[in-house]
């Protein structure tokens, strides 16, 4: 089993959001991603989805976008983004994928998730970072709220984890500052060992200028889909 991912892929198979005014790059999008994943992830690999999935405001417009991941290769985790307003309960979302019979997408919020090859996924979606210019007060408590979660995955994640398997963070936001500094975020995945974290969100040439950095144990890789040129990455 090989370990892929890919944050950000903003699939609107029914609602009218054309991602090429983002973009030439975008153009089409969908089609080279699904090239892309082809050619790259096979039946027995898993792919992390780091949020921003769909642009569906409700579950029954995001079933096609659902339907669209499921029926490509290999095991996906899907985890929340700050665009997944039809991200419902975790009862609902199973509902959906046993009445639609999606059989490959499995969920990460607030838990752990253990993979076929002993990994261990953990994460949540997190949020902008205090020493960010447009932090507010509002901000503040859902950024608390973040860590919290985050603490929860974590703890779950202990809980699973056998000695010399890898423990990989799961993030929408980025966990860090553009200077890479430490925060709590990287103070916690560093106190548990995670061994890697993926995140997303970043776009356009910011993202392209974004090269892995290690901090502590752990090594984050940005993962957003125009950012890897809509291609799975190999972790």
């Amino acid at each position: 089993m090989n370990l892929f991912a890919l944050a950000d892929p903003h699939l609107g198979l029914t609602v009218d959001k054309p991602m090429h005014i983002f973009g030439a790059h975008w153009q089409n999008h969908e089609t080279l991603l699904r090239e892309n994943w082809l050619d790259t992830v096979g039946l027995d690999d898993t792919v992390l989805i780091a949020g921003d999935i769909s642009w569906a405001m409700h579950l029954r417009e995001v079933i096609a976008d659902l339907r669209f991941l499921d029926q490509l290769p290999g095991e996906k985790i899907l985890l929340r983004g700050n665009h997944d307003y039809w991200w419902a309960s975790m009862n609902k979302l199973q509902e959906l994928c046993e009445r639609e019979d999606f059989r490959s997408l499995r969920f990460l919020r607030n838990n752990s998730l253990l993979l076929r090859n002993g990994d261990v996924v953990c994460g949540t979606r997190g949020w902008l970072l205090p020493d960010d210019p447009e932090f507010s007060a509002d901000d503040l408590k859902i950024y608390q709220r973040e860590i919290g979660r985050l603490d929860l995955s974590l703890q779950a994640a202990s809980k699973i984890r056998r000695e010399g398997s890898r423990l990989i963070a799961c993030l929408h936001y980025p966990p860090f500052n553009r200077e890479y500094q430490p925060n709590e975020i990287t103070d916690r995945l560093s106190a548990a060992s995670a061994d890697l974290c993926v995140y997303g969100h970043i776009h356009g040439e910011r993202a392209r200028s974004r090269p892995p950095v290690v901090i502590g144990p752990t090594k984050y890789y940005l993962t957003s889909a125009d950012a890897i040129a809509f291609k799975p990455l190999r972790l």
